[in-house]
């Protein structure tokens, strides 16, 4: 709750919506981003604070928790942890995160994917009270089985680029062709589009019960 608070109190809105594009403000020198040449980090831009990275295991099942902003430093301790775990524990992301750069998501969603593909049981979940926004949403999606709780909070808007906050049509195209390629029912994301979604000027949030009641197959189980 801590890192939220801080996100939106530092205009991580706007800056959270920026990484959005992949690029980078996080650390020094240039990163090659998700939809992206490389971007050199913006002058004067605050560093974010990585998410905390949190492991258990309990009843045979492998819990990675990550609360807080994805960055690059997320990423890597995410794949650390993956790989270090035996392949047949069952492992399941929860994610309470404001979301982070696309660079280190994309990656992150690579990642889940290749490791399922490989046969390891991997599922994501959001708990009660807490959002997955943004960057996040994707990295949501990657996973199988997705549970959330019926009042958990989910969040997509537009990319912005992190040099000058400009929206272009491919990364924004890229996005959602990604959302869609992970799950995302194709009526669902209409319906963001329709109500500006995907515009630039609206973040648009949904429970995890009315994105199951819309059928966007995002959530495929309530937990309660």
């Amino acid at each position: 709750m801590l890192v939220r608070a801080f996100a939106r109190m530092t205009a991580l809105t706007a800056l959270l919506t920026v990484c959005l594009s992949g690029a980078t403000m996080a650390g020094s020198g240039t990163e090659s981003g998700a939809d992206s040449g490389p971007v050199a980090r913006t002058t004067g831009a605050p560093a974010l604070p990585d998410a905390a990275v949190i492991q258990t295991v309990a009843d045979g099942t492998a819990v990675l928790r990550i609360d807080g902003i994805i960055t690059k430093g997320v990423e890597q301790r995410l794949t650390d942890a993956v790989q270090a775990l035996p392949r047949t524990l069952p492992l399941v992301i929860e994610l309470s995160s404001p979301g982070g750069f696309t660079s280190a998501g994309y990656r992150m969603i690579d990642l889940i994917l290749a490791e399922r593909e490989k046969g390891r049981p991997i599922a994501t979940r959001v708990r009660a009270g807490e959002a997955c926004e943004s960057m996040c949403v994707g990295v949501f999606l990657a996973g199988y089985p997705r549970y959330a709780a019926p009042n958990a909070e989910f969040m997509v808007h537009a990319p912005r680029m992190a040099e000058d906050g400009r929206m272009t049509l491919r990364t924004t195209t890229t996005m959602v062709s990604r959302l869609v390629s992970l799950g995302a029912s194709q009526g669902w994301i209409e319906q963001v589009r329709a109500a500006g979604g995907f515009s630039g000027s609206v973040d648009y949030r949904e429970t995890a019960d009315a994105l199951s009641a819309a059928g966007a197959n995002v959530v495929t189980h309530l937990i309660h």
